[in-house]
């Protein structure tokens, strides 16, 4: 009865983060997506999502650094409800920066449509361009 509970208080505190954000609440669709584009591991499903946000579940410690850092607290708040240092931040950046690998964004950029290819690399060279 504990874990149910432990579950759904996390629910709870991520439904809270996101409307922090003004962003959706219950769209497990949305919620997957957008941590897929910040997790460089095997991206999640939306069933996952969904079981994150009906506290029938708690992501692994991986993936709850990833969501800690991505909604500005520590993972300490996410999973337990308990504060941490003022420290915390820096350490969350530096891991999440870390889980960002050039070979993860070569795979996704394979995956996207000859437009969205073209789309990302003219992005890029502007980018280049804009900061010389």
């Amino acid at each position: 009865m504990k874990e149910k509970s432990e579950k759904s208080a996390f629910s709870l505190r991520l439904k809270q983060l996101l409307a922090k954000y003004s962003w959706p609440v219950n769209s497990p669709t949305w919620l997957a997506r957008e941590f897929n584009l910040r997790y460089s591991g095997q991206s999640i499903s939306v069933q996952t999502a969904s079981n994150w946000l009906s506290g029938n579940a708690i992501p692994n410690q991986d993936k709850l650094q990833i969501l800690a850092t991505w909604l500005d607290t520590s993972s300490q708040w996410l999973r337990f409800g308990e504060e941490q240092p003022n420290d915390y931040k820096a350490d969350q950046r530096l891991i999440y920066n870390q889980s960002i690998q050039l070979s993860d964004l070569a795979d996704k950029f394979e995956k996207l449509s000859n437009k969205q290819k073209f789309l990302i690399y003219h992005l890029i060279n502007e980018m280049l361009i804009n900061n010389q």
